[in-house]
């Protein structure tokens, strides 16, 4: 039987690519979340005009 340290390598590589995939997927929900966000609040402006938010600057 192959002692574990052989595989430490393929272990790393696993384990790596895992949390890069993890990372992946937990951006991409935040990045959804907030553009939903986003997109309430236009809709929110829209539909009341007279109601002053936060400042914006462009």
């Amino acid at each position: 039987m192959r002692e574990m340290s052989q595989y430490a390598g393929l272990i790393e590589i696993v384990l790596s690519f895992g949390a890069f995939i993890l990372f992946i997927i937990w951006q991409m929900r935040t990045l959804k979340r907030d553009i939903r966000a986003r997109e309430a609040r236009e809709r929110a402006a829209k539909a009341n005009p007279t109601e002053t938010g936060p400042a914006q600057t462009e």
